[in-house]
């Protein structure tokens, strides 16, 4: 093996001259170690000592320090609940490890681009307790942190979990005769990812008693109180749902639970607010549901009730064909224009009061059906006494004629170039329509007049 004989020292010689000084030395030290270059330089530079190793590294330009910037400090003092004088002192002790944090000052920059970002505060009127006896309100800060993140198992899991061991020992602090209690509140599906549960798509969906989904719509006096949850039967269920290999689908089988509680806080401790506005929703539920199946079933829903009332305002009687149509021997009466609006007043109203978030569909529908029905009483008149012709057919208003016409060739070409159109949002057979800002008819077309705009 041939070494080249160096006449000058590394540190004064060209770079070409440097880079074939190392190339040889790879070449040598691959030679020597077998075909394992890496490993005997590995065993060279452990060979040094302390200080040579930081002189040789330092004379190189590379820092064997250790750096941890001012996020990663933050998220140290928050999860550990370490004051800024702690973080100080830290940072000294691990100065002598070679490790850096960042300086204080960058960190509270970073503290204070989040909490400016993400924290949201204003004065709302509280209720203190005056010494003297008495309350008075006083405007008082109310801070409060907006997140898009969602309550997945995961997120609470990161928000929660570093206060599990303070709720554990709060739980257990006593004062005199009184002991401290941890009271849990949000929504629905907090409540529901909290305790581990499935939520609203299982089978057994309330976070406070063990009752069915099917069960939730028959009135409660009824079927009476369903058993409550508890602590201890959640975590119980859970185990089996654990042993039995936890398959989602069968979730049901152990009262969809399907995590372990995050905190071990007893379901009684709870916000009675929340308790009693899930009951009221619950009550609100089984009413909707009850009023969409006995809508239309006769002398008992509450859109046959308002429809018997509306009939009898304008002396018409319903028959009872084939369970409950509304058909009658004073069909004339009932088509008249101020009783057709009448009998779709009458809908309405249901609606708004028994299925508030059905009114805005239900009031299209209602515009639809008054522009069919005045058709058809137009028709009706006609035919009452006479035959339907092409005569006939014109007395119903070339208007009309000429528009079904015209109805049928757009629809046409719509279906030829493959094209829909969304029937919510179409209207037929009207005397007039507002587009764009403006109030069409067959008479003119003028600019829709809102309050607090200008017309353009």
């Amino acid at each position: 093996m041939h070494v080249t004989n160096a006449h000058n020292p590394t540190t004064t010689v060209c770079t070409r001259t440097l880079k074939s000084r190392c190339s040889e030395l790879q070449d040598i030290r691959r030679i020597v170690s077998g075909g394992e270059p890496s490993a005997l330089l590995q065993s060279e530079v452990l060979s040094l000592s302390d200080e040579e190793r930081k002189s040789l590294l330092k004379e190189a330009g590379i820092s064997d320090e250790i750096k941890i910037g001012p996020a990663e400090v933050l998220a140290i003092k928050v999860g550990l609940a370490i004051p800024w004088n702690k973080i100080r002192l830290l940072r000294r002790w691990l100065m002598a490890s070679n490790v850096s944090l960042a300086c204080e000052e960058r960190m509270r920059h970073v503290s204070k681009r989040i909490v400016d970002d993400n924290i949201q505060g204003e004065l709302a009127p509280f209720s203190f307790t005056l010494t003297s006896g008495g309350e008075e309100l006083r405007a008082a800060p109310l801070v409060f942190i907006p997140t898009e993140a969602g309550d997945s198992f995961a997120n609470l899991h990161i928000a929660l979990d570093r206060y599990k061991e303070q709720c554990i020992k709060s739980n257990e602090i006593t004062c005199r005769q009184y002991t401290l209690k941890v009271f849990l509140s949000g929504d629905y599906e907090f409540l529901s990812k909290f305790y581990g549960l499935s939520g609203a798509s299982g089978a057994h969906p309330c976070p406070f008693c063990l009752i069915a989904n099917a069960e939730m719509a028959t009135p409660l006096i009824e079927r009476g109180h369903a058993p409550p949850r508890t602590l201890d039967g959640i975590e119980e269920q859970y185990l089996f749902y654990l042993v039995s290999g936890s398959v989602r689908k069968q979730a049901q089988h152990f009262y969809n639970c399907i995590f372990e509680p995050i905190f071990n806080i007893p379901l009684e401790q709870q916000s009675a607010e929340r308790a009693k506005s899930v009951e009221q929703l619950e009550a609100k539920i089984a009413a909707s549901t009850r009023a969409v199946k006995k809508g239309y079933l006769f002398n008992e829903g509450p859109f046959v009730k308002e429809l018997d009332k509306a009939l009898q305002g304008f002396g018409v009687h319903r028959q009872q064909y084939f369970g409950g149509a509304f058909v009658g021997n004073h069909v004339h009466a009932a088509l008249k224009v101020s009783n057709i609006n009448k009998l779709l007043t009458s809908i309405l109203c249901a609606a708004r009061a028994n299925l508030p978030h059905k009114a805005e569909m239900v009031e299209n529908e209602t515009v639809k059906f008054l522009n069919v029905f005045t058709l058809f009483a137009k028709c009706h008149a006609i035919y009452d006494n006479n035959f339907i012709d092409e005569t006939n057919v014109e007395k119903l208003g070339s208007t009309e004629v000429e528009h079904l016409h015209t109805l049928d060739r757009v629809m046409s070409r719509l279906e030829e170039h493959g094209l829909h159109l969304k029937l919510s949002k179409c209207v037929f057979m009207a005397p007039s329509v507002e587009y764009l800002g403006h109030h069409i008819s067959a008479d003119q077309m003028a600019f829709v007049q809102r309050k607090g705009r200008n017309a353009p």
